[in-house]
């Protein structure tokens, strides 16, 4: 088989993951602007490369139905199932984490506001790590894992947790606030690839990273 052939037969793999690289590329090198806050342009850039492009590309470039990003609802007993055994093993991993290094615990900072006032935990959650959570299950679990390596099988949830962990390490100073998010990365996965579906992985990430900030918020 020719290189010509192999790209051809090859195509959709092949352009979804130079789509997955460029959009990570581009996060890492954006330059930002003076005039706004980083935050918020990160959080416009997230919403665009991870959210937006995904869908776009999926039905407008591929013509695909987005079940193929993991929209779907898929299977609700592994679903649940996998959630609860996930958020439970990853629960138990940062209790460990944090009574065996203190540095987890001091690091683990929340703005003041949110640590003194319960409407600010509420919107904090509901709003902030909401978001950030459903950005990052479109994107790494359902374009990078369920939409291009599918194909892999049961290590494509390997394959995206590594893809995930360079992105934090490339993109955050820090460790231990972020910590939660690498810890359930491979659970998140294993929990869209058994359901073939974001929104169990969804949940269950949200529902991980919401009990960590109350334990935290607790045992600080």
């Amino acid at each position: 088989m020719s290189p010509l052939e192999i790209l051809s037969n090859n195509r959709r793999f092949i352009v979804t993951g130079l789509l997955v690289v460029f959009s990570l590329g581009f996060l890492r090198l954006f330059p930002e602007s003076d005039r706004l806050s980083p935050i918020f342009q990160n959080f416009i850039v997230s919403i665009v490369f991870f959210l937006v492009i995904p869908v776009l590309y999926s039905k407008i470039v591929l013509k695909e139905s987005l079940k193929n990003l993991g929209f779907q609802r898929g299977n609700l007993a592994r679903g649940v199932l996998a959630g609860i055994v996930g958020i439970t093993v990853a629960g138990a991993a940062v209790v460990w984490l944090a009574s065996v290094f203190p540095d987890f615990r001091a690091q683990y900072v929340f703005p003041v506001l949110v640590e003194t006032s319960f409407f600010w935990f509420v919107l904090y959650e509901l709003v902030l790590v909401t978001s950030v959570t459903l950005l990052y299950e479109v994107f790494f679990r359902g374009l990078t894992m369920l939409l291009w390596l599918r194909a892999f099988g049961l290590w494509s949830v390997c394959i995206q947790t590594v893809i995930f962990f360079g992105f934090i390490y490339l993109n955050y100073d820090v460790f231990w606030p972020i910590a939660p998010l690498l810890i359930f990365a491979p659970f998140a996965g294993f929990i869209a690839y058994r359901t073939q579906s974001i929104w169990y992985s969804f949940v269950a990430s949200w529902a991980f990273l919401f009990l960590t900030d109350i334990f935290f918020l607790v045992f600080h």
